[in-house]
């Protein structure tokens, strides 16, 4: 019974360290890290809107705030 007890305070602990230094990372990075991911791992695009190149009547163009690469955005409003 102790085992289990015991097991279930170093999960939780476990959980609140990793959450730490998880927002630690976020916050050093300034909210960076996510961008990082989504944009050079997936490759995700996000629209500078300051920079945007208009409406062609059928997608709206923008630049891409990362790389700078022309992006436009779908009918369903995804940005590629």
């Amino acid at each position: 019974m102790l085992n289990k007890v015991l097991a279930i305070i170093v999960i939780i602990l476990s959980i609140i360290v990793i959450g730490l230094i998880g927002g630690a990372i976020y916050l050093i990075s300034n909210g960076l890290i996510f961008n990082w991911f989504y944009h050079d791992i997936l490759g995700w695009h996000l629209p500078d809107y300051s920079k945007s190149l208009g409406f062609d009547g059928c997608s709206l163009h923008a630049r891409c705030k990362f790389c700078n690469k022309e992006i436009m955005m779908d009918s369903q409003g995804n940005w590629f």
